[in-house]
């Protein structure tokens, strides 16, 4: 198997500055053991301590640094204080130690670190330990016992001071190192919750470890504990489901862990099922347990008390806020999220038991967010092994400290079915269920039933389902009880349905439950997070008229500054959300509204009725409409603002598949100015968005800045652009980062030679396959600078030779008068203009009428000529016909459609059309 052994060669105190920096990974123990070491290193220079997120982030550091700064150790934060990494200058001279003082309430190890290190200092150390109480007191002992191993007598001057003498360790010939109690317990532990029988060795009454009397809290809970010097053995109380398969219990199976043990985390030894037996039931502790003195372990006993009857109170682990993570908050909302009501305190938790979880109905497992805590996720495992459908969320963070603990598990509990490391479930967007966030009186619950009902799928209002379960208005709930209890049951039941409806709804979520920070973690995950967006006056207005709000007084003002709330929620909603749907300023049309909604939902979850869809189907892959049409255009609108091409809008747009905002030309590049031009937009056209900000190097009027640039890429994608023009000459990084979170919209990669022609037609194919992406683009535009007709030629012929991967439709223009060619060759996507517009968006560019009729006159890419027939009887003065040419003539077709009055009409559709009624039919 593994390393059996590890063979260490002490230096004597004698330390060396590293070469790289410390990285000490999810290891909290030993980052604050090495802390205090690194002082020792005898060698002028700088080495830096580092360690992962979590570690960063959950593992305090504060109090141990300032009290060797206190005794001249130089060390910076270099990031955030308090926290790693570090950066720790060494002078060449050790550490001068003397006379300490130190607070100990946060972590015992603050201690111990100091004092393992004290031996070694220039001057003898006395600590004197200054805050009340000493957390974890027992391995304050423990490192006592273990320095006076090593030869090192610590005089214990009173409960809170020591002296340290300056003395080198002496390797004793024999060290027996005792399992982890800790880990120890969670065996126990499901022995106790499964009603079988567990024996743990090298755990017993002569341990050190306090965590080792954990097996007490058990025998006063139900069950049978029997003890040696060396092995701890608990036999659960059977449960009631169990109770008539008891005499088929399975015979017992070692497993042997003492090398673990030695290591760190073992889980103490050896562990054995047996028969299963024990007492009667698993009850709770009436009186309030002081878990202090083994803080690493109520966690564990949390695990137990959630299937004991009766309330079991846990007190004195206000320091298990400041691990990992804040293990109190945590514990809470998981159990909380299990089916258990459990309310946090200052210092501890208070559980209500619900044996009755054992037998549960399971839609979808409870996933465990353990915060990459490999506690959190031990002792959800221990609950996992009688309750059904718990799927514990990245099990790999147990590796830190007990890298063998499933393997053991198993071992131990054989029916381990619920107990699985969670699969990240990826569901395509066009399945998953859209989750509506936003301000209250943003419309979250009016749009979202209606939209819900446009595209098909069922609405959920998780306020109102919050009020059904509790049988109380939010109201009166808050009133009631508290906001922060509100909170913490909003989010158990968002957490529920996150797993029980992620596919097919459109559910709308509470305006605050971006205030609960785990609440953040679930939405950002999710793939489809829609902000509704209103401005604030509006909302006012519409809170004012609603009594039914938690917050508005009696006198029918709101208590709250509205202005306030958005201004703190605003970041939250859009780190929250993927997507974003802005309401035009004043907008009380909510028919016209919910048409918006309606088509930017379809877009965004890929429905095949939606817009890109719609274009893509009939346009993209249909030769035969192309062919009909004569291409496809998109025209390059260059308003600076869109209130001004509002008014001309329907002639503007007729003719073209897609319209170009080009946002490097608008007067303003704020996200709120974007988001109102988009909105003004798609009230006045449903056509799809071309979203296109051009940069100065690129013929267009955008700054040159990538990081800016490619944030409103990112805010097209955000807005339910459809389409993203992407330019193909920044980083590597940026291009791959946004073809990877394109989500809906599609990726025009593009090139434009300002000055230049696009060298040979070696050079242009090169430009083609780098705008192809491998395949990853949808499609490819690249734009030219003609200086003769040879160049525009040459550009049309090397689009239409080249072979692309994925074969992406290809945009070609070559700019300048001389290169308008170019634009009567190209068939996708054709960029133009018009006569209402203030000006072109790039050289050259032509009018829908001025392509068509060039390509008439010279027969290039002329659409097939139809004639259309109006096929019925008694239809001489039907209108039909002038109908039909009018909108051939206003998309320059040259089509036509007559009258065609028969009395012989054959087929059913034909029949169908009635008296006075046609059918037509393309001849």
């Amino acid at each position: 198997g593994g390393m059996s052994a590890l063979v260490v060669e002490g230096s004597g105190g004698k330390l060396r500055l590293p070469d790289t920096e410390l990285y000490m990974g999810n290891a909290p123990t030993a980052m604050r053991f090495m802390t205090t070491a690194v002082n020792l290193i005898e060698e002028p220079g700088t080495l830096v301590m580092t360690g992962d997120r979590q570690t960063k982030q959950f593992a305090p550091i504060t109090d141990l640094v300032e009290t060797l700064k206190a005794s001249n150790c130089s060390i910076d934060y270099l990031e955030k204080t308090g926290a790693l990494p570090l950066r720790v200058q060494t002078t060449g001279n050790g550490w001068k130690g003397g006379p300490l003082s130190l607070t100990a309430s946060v972590s015992s190890q603050f201690v111990s670190s100091i004092m393992m290190s004290a031996p070694y200092a220039k001057n003898e150390v006395t600590l004197k330990l200054s805050s009340k109480p000493i957390v974890s007191k027992h391995y304050i002992d423990i490192t006592l016992e273990v320095m006076k191993l090593f030869g090192v007598n610590v005089i214990r001057n009173s409960d809170d001071t020591f002296t340290i003498p300056q003395k080198s360790y002496v390797n004793p010939s024999v060290v027996r190192v005792e399992g982890d109690a800790a880990a120890a317990a969670y065996h126990l532990a499901a022995a106790a919750v499964t009603g079988g029988t567990v024996t743990v060795e090298n755990i017993g009454t002569a341990s050190l470890q306090a965590d080792s009397r954990f097996c007490s809290l058990l025998a006063k809970m139900g069950c049978d504990v029997k003890q040696t010097e060396t092995t701890t053995t608990i036999t659960g109380p059977l449960p009631p489901v169990q109770k008539a398969a008891a005499a088929q219990a399975a015979a017992a199976v070692k497993v042997d862990g003492d090398d673990d043990a030695a290591g760190g985390g073992s889980g103490g030894g050896s562990s054995r099922r047996e028969s299963a037996g024990g007492t009667p039931e698993l009850s709770a502790i009436a009186q309030p347990i002081d878990m202090g003195g083994m803080a690493e372990s109520f966690m564990t006993l949390a695990a137990v008390a959630a299937l004991a009857n009766g309330t079991t109170t846990i007190t004195n682990v206000e320091n298990q806020r400041h691990k990992h993570c804040n293990r109190l908050e945590v514990v809470a909302s998981e159990l909380r999220a299990v089916g258990v009501e459990c309310k946090e305190t200052k210092d501890g938790l208070i559980i209500e038991g619900n044996p009755r979880l054992r037998s549960r109905a399971v839609i979808e497992a409870t996933r465990i967010n353990t915060h990459s805590d490999g506690r959190v996720a031990m002792s959800f495992a221990v609950l996992g092994c009688a309750v059904p459908g718990i799927r514990i969320e990245g099990k790999r963070c147990v590796d830190a400290s007990y890298p063998t603990f499933w393997n053991h598990l198993s071992t131990i509990e054989a029916n381990l079915r619920p107990v699985v490391e969670s699969q990240s479930i990826k569901i395509p967007q066009n399945e998953a269920s859209v989750w509506i966030v936003g301000m209250r009186g943003v419309g979250k619950s009016i749009l979202g039933k209606q939209v819900a009902k446009a595209i098909g799928r069922q609405f959920i209002d998780l306020d109102n389902i919050f009020e059904i379960r509790h049988g109380i208005k939010i109201r009166e709930f808050v009133l009631k009880h508290s906001w922060r209890e509100f909170r913490t049951r909003e989010y158990n039941l968002f957490k529920e349905f996150c797993g029980t409806h992620s596919r097919g709804y459109v559910i709308a979520c509470g305006a605050g439950l971006v205030e609960t920070p785990l609440a953040m973690e679930l939405l950002k995950r999710l793939p489809l997070v829609v902000q509704l967006n209103r401005h604030i006056d509006d909302i006012k207005k519409t809170l004012t008229r609603d009594s039914t709000r938690p917050a508005l007084l009696k006198d029918g003002k709101y208590a709250w500054d509205m202005k306030a709330i958005w201004d703190s929620r605003k970041d939250r909603y859009h780190a929250a959300s993927s997507y974003e749907f802005s309401i035009i300023r004043g907008d009380t049309n909510w028919g016209k509204i919910l048409e918006d909604f309606t088509r930017f939902l379809l877009t965004i979850t890929m429905n095949p009725v939606g817009r890109a869809r719609t274009f893509e189907k009939y346009v993209h892959n249909d030769l035969k409409v192309a062919k009909l049409v004569g291409g496809t255009f998109f025209l390059s609108l260059t308003f600076p603002s869109m209130r001004e091409a509002i008014p001309n809008m329907q002639d503007l747009v007729a003719g073209n598949s897609a319209i170009e905002l080009r946002v490097d030309l608008w007067k303003s590049w704020e996200f709120d100015f974007i988001q109102e031009q988009i909105a003004l937009f798609r009230r006045h056209c449903c056509l799809p968005i071309v979203y296109t900000i051009r940069t100065v190097g690129q013929c267009g009027k955008f700054p040159n800045d990538e990081k800016k640039l490619f944030r409103l890429y990112d805010l097209g994608i955000r807005l339910g652009c459809e389409f993203i023009d992407m330019e193909h000459h920044w980083s590597r990084a940026a291009r791959n980062r946004l073809l990877s979170h394109r989500r809906h919209a599609k990726i025009i990669a593009s090139a434009h030679f300002k000055n230049s022609n696009g060298g040979t037609e070696a050079d242009l194919e090169n430009t083609f396959r780098a705008c192809a992406h491998g395949g990853r683009a949808d499609v490819v535009k690249v734009v030219t600078t003609a200086f003769c007709l040879e160049d525009a030629i040459r550009l049309v012929h090397v689009a239409k030779n080249v072979k692309l991967k994925g074969n992406p439709p290809k945009i070609i223009l070559a700019m300048g008068a001389v290169g308008q060619i170019s634009r009567v060759f190209n068939e996708f996507l054709t960029p133009v203009t018009h006569a209402l517009m203030p000006g072109v968006a790039a050289p050259g560019q032509l009018s829908i009428a001025e392509i068509m009729t060039a390509r008439n006159m010279l027969s290039i890419r002329a659409p097939l000529i139809r004639e259309m027939l109006i096929i019925g009887r008694g239809i001489t003065m039907s209108l039909a016909p002038l109908l039909f040419n009018t909108a051939f003539k206003y998309l320059h077709l040259e089509h036509k459609a007559k009258i065609f009055d028969t009395e012989e009409i054959m087929g059913a559709g034909a029949g169908a059309a009635g008296e006075g009624a046609g059918k037509a039919a393309g001849a």
